[in-house]
């Protein structure tokens, strides 16, 4: 039972080094991230002391979602593969939110903007044109 657990805890570490790994990370620059160094993150990994919220930050440095970490490694790469993460929202952020509706508002007027400036780029040309035209027949 001690070697199934202690084999668990190094294939929660384990998981976590082949994300950093796809991302350019290292386990190192991680521990940084976390204010602890390589020997506490291992020493919490191994005797169960990892506190929520620093599996949470670890999953929010991955951008994963936080309960990843206790699916099949599989499912985890699927995440790591997506055009847009999954896990990029902080639900105790109301900030968050407004800034997320501001930016698709701001995406969807830059749309518009761009269309609009098309349209005149065209209408220019055709006035070039029209111009050229009249003072052909000249």
């Amino acid at each position: 039972m001690l070697t199934l657990q202690k084999e668990i805890r190094m294939n929660l570490k384990k998981k976590i080094v082949e994300l950093l790994e796809k991302q350019k990370y290292s386990y190192k620059e991680l521990a940084e991230h976390l204010n602890l160094n390589e020997e506490q993150l291992d020493h919490a990994l191994e005797t169960k002391t990892l506190e929520v919220r620093t599996l949470e930050l670890i999953s929010k440095e991955l951008r994963i979602p936080l309960y990843s970490f206790f699916r099949d490694p599989k499912q985890m790469a699927q995440y790591m593969e997506e055009k847009e993460k999954y896990y990029d929202v902080n639900i105790w952020s109301d900030q968050e939110i407004k800034y997320k509706s501001e930016i698709t508002k701001l995406r969807e007027d830059l749309k518009k903007l761009s269309s609009e400036v098309k349209n005149k780029d065209l209408l220019i040309e055709t006035l070039e044109d029209q111009m050229k035209k009249g003072w052909a027949d000249k």
